[in-house]
């Protein structure tokens, strides 16, 4: 249970970290999307990538930067009130937005990018992430429902 008690804690640095996260998250999702459209439309130059005939899909970058901002951290440990640690912020939440744009394809395995799942988990995380920042009594219900759970399996129930 203490590795949720940072999410609990409702700093003002956790709030304006949450903050810079859901604003690179939905602005890349909305900058996609429309880019996609206007491709489409052809009102933008095509720069998608392929690769021998196989285009690779935007949430691969968002893997990759996902990825990225993980070792990062891992690696520097950036105070979290520094100046570093909002850019990662911000890069964390452009690399989950490229990812959960095209939440639908890799989750469902299918290259079909108008799939509502797509919106529905851009809502998701958006709220997700929300519910860290500000909703502090839903976290301590989690956190009541997980101590519950690892006392069952404890007793064998």
């Amino acid at each position: 249970m203490q590795a949720l008690e940072p999410l609990i804690h409702q700093s003002p640095t956790t709030k304006k970290l949450i903050a810079v996260i859901i604003s690179a998250f939905l602005s890349i999702f909305f900058l996609s999307r429309l880019y996609v459209y206007l491709v489409l439309g052809h009102l933008a130059p095509n720069l998608f990538v392929t690769i021998r005939g196989v285009h690779i899909h935007h949430f691969a970058y968002g893997f990759f930067i996902l990825a990225g901002v993980g070792l990062y951290l891992l690696i520097k440990h950036p105070a979290p009130d520094s100046k570093t640690f909002y850019w990662v912020a911000w890069f964390y939440g452009l690399g989950l937005g490229l990812a959960t744009d095209e939440f639908a394809m890799w989750f469902r395995l299918e290259d079909n990018y108008w799939v509502r799942q797509s919106y529905d988990a851009v809502i998701i995380v958006t709220l997700g992430l929300l519910n860290i920042a500000y909703f502090k009594q839903l976290l301590n219900w989690l956190k009541e429902m997980l101590l519950t759970f690892k006392n069952w399996t404890k007793k064998g129930l």
